[in-house]
């Protein structure tokens, strides 16, 4: 994995995924055996029974087929490590930005905002606090009718390490779905994994770009 720590630093031309990677290779190897096969059959075909033209002419249609497929995901290949490239290029012009997200958050953290929508229906709102293990560390009431809640709160910050946030409502008796929570992070850095670019946030917590909520500069 390549880490980009600078919005200027030249970025390395990413691998092909595994998958894309054995995907050319049986191609080139099927293109490989069958171009022996038509060798082999032309040269020890009888001279006084010779192959029939129609079949040689449908061999050799299946010959130049393998042979596009093969140029065709060379092709595939290079422009997703050019589209890899490009999204860590511009990834990398977050460093520094602010960005939003439903991620987890440091019990530390400097107070902030948090988001959340909570449904119009709710009677009854709970804010959940839960570790790296899932334990519930923290509940606290809060209105149904709040956009905005403070971090971390009246009862004060958590011990470090990351926590997960959720809403929980209820309408009556009756459970709702629970509401992610969002908050602002700082970007430190950008990494390039498998999957696709992932910024690397301030307090560690690492985000998948399609994650984002918004970006904002830093206040």
């Amino acid at each position: 994995m390549t880490t980009i720590t600078d919005a200027t630093t030249a970025v390395p031309t990413p691998t092909p995924p595994a998958a894309t990677t054995a995907s050319s290779n049986g191609l080139s190897s099927d293109f490989d055996t069958f171009l022996t096969l038509l060798t082999a059959q032309i040269r020890n075909q009888d001279p006084l029974e010779p192959s029939d033209s129609t079949e040689f002419v449908a061999q050799l249609a299946t010959f130049s087929n393998v042979e596009q497929s093969v140029r065709t995901n060379e092709l595939l290949e290079g422009m997703a490590a050019r589209l890899d490239q490009q999204d860590v290029s511009s990834a990398a012009e977050w460093i520094g930005m602010d960005v939003r997200h439903s991620g987890s958050i440091a019990g530390d953290a400097a107070a902030q905002d948090l988001y959340v929508t909570i449904p119009a229906v709710a009677d009854r709102a709970d804010l959940v606090v839960t570790d790296a293990l899932g334990r519930e560390v923290r509940r606290q009431a809060v209105s149904p009718d709040a956009r905005t809640l403070a971090w971390p709160g009246p009862a004060g910050p958590l011990p470090a390490g990351q926590y997960t946030l959720q809403v929980e409502a209820q309408a009556g008796d009756q459970p709702l779905t629970p509401v992610p929570v969002s908050h602002y992070g700082t970007v430190g850095e950008v990494a390039l994994t498998e999957a696709g670019p992932e910024l690397i946030l301030t307090d560690g917590t690492r985000l998948p770009t399609d994650q984002l909520e918004a970006v904002r500069a830093p206040r």
